[in-house]
């Protein structure tokens, strides 16, 4: 047998050799990342305990279902310390599941937050001068409880200020739910409640989230806040996508 060949043999061996190695590895990281004790145990009843020494937090009760809030302030700003959970048209549970909302709050288009027509899901609210003037002025209150009111932008970008330079979030992450747990410095308490798309598919749950704000990105795109595992963002995403509300007090 010509010996070229022969090395040719050996090296095709190596090569699968290294590379079942390889898919054995990868297949055994991810299993111990799925496995019960890579999953973040904290208990959210302990949580929740822990955050009410440790944080001044306020109350807030929404007089036309009777549900009771935590509020946190962060800086200048009183904040949520939960997803809004009014049962408003074009709203979801998380996960597809009602057992869900009570923790994780709803999930809202967001035309369904804003509370104005379906129809601006794919065409500006300048379209109708009298509403947009509205959306556009200050606390603009959508499905928020009165006295409180949708997130801009610039309020978003507020909130974020009051974290590190670099930060992934993590201090807006809850202790508990998430596999990667956040630190929760701030007492804002978010939860992975994912989202929905308007296909009628929900994704991420456990392990994402995102807050709308009320301020337009193109033609049929908003503004949200996301928070994943290891990242935090503002972008710009469908209009007709179903995420969490977090609701800021008027000033």
């Amino acid at each position: 047998m010509h010996i070229s060949f022969i090395a040719f043999i050996v090296a095709a061996v190596v090569i699968i050799a290294v590379a079942a190695c390889l898919i054995v590895y990868i297949v055994r990281k991810a299993a111990k990342q799925e496995s019960p004790e890579a999953q973040n145990n904290t208990p959210y009843e302990d949580c929740l305990a822990k955050n009410a020494s440790a944080f001044k937090y306020g109350t807030l009760t929404d007089a036309r279902d009777g549900e009771t809030y935590r509020t946190v302030q962060i800086g200048g700003q009183v904040w949520m310390a939960e997803n809004l959970r009014y049962n408003a048209e074009g709203s979801y549970a998380p996960g597809n599941e009602e057992s869900n909302v009570k923790r994780y709050g709803r999930l809202y288009t967001w035309t369904s937050a804003l509370d104005i027509p379906a129809e601006f899901s794919e065409q500006s609210p300048s379209n109708n001068l009298e509403m947009y003037r509205k959306i556009k002025g200050d606390n603009y209150q959508g499905i928020a409880p009165e006295g409180w009111h949708i997130p801009s932008l610039k309020e978003l970008e507020t909130l974020m200020d009051n974290l590190p330079a670099k930060s992934n979030g993590e201090e807006l992450r809850s202790k508990c739910s998430w596999q990667k747990p956040g630190t929760d410095t701030l007492g804002f308490f978010a939860l992975p409640a994912g989202y929905r798309f308007d296909n009628g598919s929900f994704c991420h749950f456990g392990k994402r989230t995102r807050f709308w704000c009320k301020d337009e990105y193109g033609s049929s795109n908003a503004y949200r806040l996301s928070l994943t595992e290891e990242s935090m963002d503002i972008e710009g995403v469908y209009r007709s996508d179903a995420i969490s509300v977090r609701c800021v007090k008027n000033a």
